[in-house]
This record gives structure tokens, sequence and C-alpha cells, in this order.
């Protein structure tokens, strides 16, 4: 009679069982499927851009928005003022780093788009996280916002554009889709710095 812990083999039809793996797990069978299989591989390839290009400029504009406005005006107190380590940090210097620890997550991720040639995803992206950001200024009731961050949104957007433009100088046509998306979405925002130039 068999032991009542073992478990039986999947046969059949019957679904395997799936293993909850970690990230560097889950990597780590996809390479040794990929170098078993050379049509796995490429199967491999174009799931993995499918799901890496999924940008919703909605979504992204929730995550950008629910990053910024939620930062905690207590928690940028109680980290300024006179250090028990001694020195004295500056309220305004906190709530700069906590800005931008709290958006590079967004910048990193325009990054690593514009890094594996998705231009159209990074411009998507970069879409939602300006979205996220004119919503921040329009809607934020935060009382973090209303101390520290009422010039961060126009700051970021304009870091974004520049960043953007030196990334795709000669890119007329994906500018011309910048500016409509900023006065369709962000009306308030003038589209004067999205101009090709220096």
């Amino acid at each position: 009679m068999e032991e009542p812990t073992k478990q039986k083999a999947a046969k059949g039809n019957e679904v395997p069982r799936l293993y909850p793996l970690n990230g560097a797990q889950a990597l780590q069978v996809l390479s040794i499927l990929a170098e078993k299989d050379a049509e796995i591989a490429k199967e491999i390839e174009r799931l993995s851009a499918m799901v890496f290009c999924d940008v919703s400029v909605e979504d992204v504009a929730f995550l950008v928005f629910n990053a910024l406005d939620g930062i905690d005006v207590e928690d940028c107190w109680n980290a300024s003022g006179r250090q028990r380590e001694g020195g004295y940090r500056d309220e305004y210097d906190v709530a700069d780093e906590m800005v931008s620890e709290a958006f590079y997550p967004f910048t990193n991720q325009i990054d690593m788009f514009y890094q594996t040639g998705e231009y159209a995803a990074e411009q998507t992206y970069m879409h939602g996280v300006l979205l996220g950001l004119y919503q921040c200024l329009n809607e934020s009731t935060s009382d973090f916002f209303e101390q520290y961050m009422e010039d961060y949104p126009e700051m970021l957007k304009q870091e974004l554009i520049d960043g953007w433009k030196k990334r795709h100088p000669d890119d007329a046509s994906a500018l011309q889709m910048l500016n409509t998306f900023i006065e369709e979405y962000c009306p308030d925002w003038s589209t004067e710095e999205t101009e090709l130039g220096e």
C-alpha cells in the first residue's frame, strides 16, 4: 500500500503540478527549457516580449498617482530635524529624497523599455507616467503634496520630456503622438517643451 504522503506522478492528460517558484527559480527553468529546444526558446522570447510590453496608460497613471500621493508627511517630519547620530536633516531635503525614491521605479522602467529597443512600449509607459503626474497635480489632497510637492509634477514632467528628446532626437512621428497626448489628457500643460530642438 502506498504511503499517504506520497504524491502520484501526473499521468495522461492530468495537469502537471505547478510549484511556487520565486523569480530566480522561474528564470532558471525557462533558461533550461530554452537550451533544450530552439522552438521553445522562440516561444519564450515571444511571450516574454508580449508580457513585458503589455502597458496600459491608465494602469501606469494609477500607480504613479498612488506612489506620490501616498507619501506620508509624518514620515517626512520624523526623518528630518536633529538626528540621533548627530547632524541635522532639512525637511525639504528629506521630502526631495522621498519623492525621488517613490518616482524612481517609473523612470527605471522607461529606461528598461529603451534599452531593450521597445520604443512603442517606452512611449506608452511615459504617457502613463505623465498622466499620473498630471492627476497628482490636479487631484492630490495629501498634506505632503500641499506642503512639499507642489512644483514636482511640472519638474518631473519636464525631466521626462527632456530625457525622451535626448533618446529620440529625430522621431517626429512619436513627438507628434506625445504632443497630441498632452493636449488631450493634460490640457493645462503647454506642449511647447516637447518641440524638437536642442
